[in-house]
């Protein structure tokens, strides 16, 4: 799992960004396949320390502000072609982690490009 200084940073938010427009999915579609690949997945999951990290079935949801249009999501997507001016705040870290750890057990190469 990425650590929350690599999450924060421009270059990841932005190609992260890239990453999910390419899914090709829309921004109601992406929660389903955050939640089927993290809940599907049967390694272990661990913060960059080594403790066990643990979702739960209303993680994602919450993560969202339990908001079922995902609106955010299409805002983030639009970072795909344009340069954050920032760094990402803070509040939003547990929807980056979430969509990076994605990547991550999804599609490690693309997650290692994402990480670079």
């Amino acid at each position: 799992m990425a650590s929350d200084d690599e999450l924060l940073r421009r270059s990841h938010f932005q190609r992260l960004a890239t990453a999910t427009r390419s899914l090709g999915m829309s921004r109601r579609e992406i929660p389903n396949w955050i939640a089927d690949t993290i809940y599907g997945f049967r390694g272990k999951i661990t913060w960059p320390g080594g403790k066990p990290f643990d979702v739960d079935d209303e993680d994602i949801d919450a993560a969202f502000n339990d908001d079922g249009s995902f609106r955010w999501l299409s805002g983030f997507m639009y970072f795909d072609d344009v340069d954050p001016k920032q760094a990402p705040q803070r509040r939003i870290l547990t929807r980056l982690r979430l969509i990076d750890l994605a990547f991550r057990i999804s599609n490690p190469v693309r997650a290692g490009f994402i990480a670079k």
